[in-house]
């Protein structure tokens, strides 16, 4: 038996479950309770049940649930579930794509083992509302696996220091393509790398002239290896140089990927406000890592500061005191989520060398 927010699961034999994403479904709740337009949700992977049953019994309002899977011996122990937990659930027996292909739901959750490229088709037709979407395949996404990025998402994910948001923004652009074939558009309301995964929150707008804006924020990140700029290309056809303005060496240019914002700062701040009220066994963690993201600067990319400074032969600061210099300066910087020594700025390149090379003297 598993005890997890306010329910206590069986977990039985078999049946997959993942201690490691307990975080993960603590958002996901507080999620949904600060989307109170969503009335239907559905689970489409369910396993045990215990996201579904969470929802179900943990938001504040009356949310109609249907837990999904594939398996018929996961179905049987999600119906126990939920009836050991005084709750009503519909239990579907059936694929994901089965499911999601014939019945249209507010939310869409699907977290399936691996990628979810073969169900985002499917979830993107199913959400009316809003959809969240986890993907453990972060090898191929991230760049570490090329072809088999290549190959599932129609991406060239680069893999550079930032893999982890270049595998997050080739996720988002998957997804926005997908759903702009059913006119609509996606509008992120919070997204995160953690540990062995990603996972999207998105808002659904419907309508073309809503489809036709979210295109716009397509496009390609240019990276020079040598001295590490970067910049972006908007657009599917972008006219690209393929050298690098600062140092002249050849650029590797990575995408289509999504390249505007990952997050909607009063969302993230509602759902902050939902942990901090709520009985979360994450809630410290989950609360620092969304406090970040909520200041985090909303840009494509962001730098590594220890290897900045091993290019420079430099000793690094304090990650605050970075931002603050570059601050002084009259440039946007925050930290990121995606690294403890990372840091987004507005900076050029040779700014960044010069305020790291000053502040390593000092340290």
């Amino acid at each position: 038996m598993i005890e997890e927010g306010c329910v206590s699961i069986d977990v039985g034999k078999g049946v997959f479950y993942n201690p490691r994403m307990e975080m993960n479904r603590d958002i996901t709740v507080a999620c949904l309770e600060a989307l109170p337009e969503v009335s239907t949700y559905v689970d489409a992977m369910g396993a045990s049940g215990i996201r579904g049953i969470r929802v179900k019994k943990e938001v504040s309002r009356d949310v109609e649930v249907t837990i999904n899977d594939w398996d018929a011996t996961a179905c049987e122990l999600i119906k126990r579930n939920a009836l050991s937990n005084g709750v009503k659930v519909s239990v579907s027996n059936c694929g994901a794509n089965t499911l999601l292909s014939s019945t249209q739901f507010d939310f869409v959750d699907i977290d399936p083992f691996g990628t979810p490229a073969p169900y985002i088709n499917s979830t993107c037709w199913a959400s009316k509302r809003a959809m969240g979407i986890t993907a453990t395949d972060t090898a191929p996404l991230c760049g570490a696996h090329l072809k088999s990025g290549i190959r599932t998402y129609a991406a060239y994910p680069l893999k550079t220091e930032y893999y982890a948001e270049m595998g997050l923004r080739v996720l988002l652009g998957k997804v926005a393509r997908e759903e702009a074939k059913y006119d609509r558009a996606l509008k992120p309301l919070l997204c995160h790398a953690t540990e062995h995964y990603i996972r999207l929150y998105l808002g659904v707008e419907h309508g073309r002239a809503a489809a036709d804006r979210m295109m716009k924020e397509m496009g390609f990140i240019v990276h020079c290896f040598k001295c590490k700029n970067r910049f972006e290309a908007k657009g599917l056809a972008p006219l690209a140089l393929d050298t690098c303005p600062v140092c002249g060496a050849k650029v590797g240019i990575g995408g289509p990927v999504w390249l505007g914002a990952t997050k909607d700062k009063a969302f993230v701040e509602k759902v902050i406000g939902v942990l901090e009220k709520g009985r979360f066994n994450k809630k410290g963690p989950a609360i620092k890592m969304l406090s970040i993201i909520k200041d985090e600067l909303d840009m494509p990319t962001f730098y590594d500061q220890h290897a900045i400074c091993r290019d420079l032969k430099a000793t690094p600061s304090d990650i605050s005191t970075l931002i603050r210099a570059l601050n002084d300066l009259g440039y946007s910087a925050s930290r990121t989520h995606y690294l403890g020594v990372g840091f987004k700025t507005d900076a050029p390149i040779n700014i960044i060398k010069g305020t790291v090379l000053r502040l390593s003297k000092n340290a």
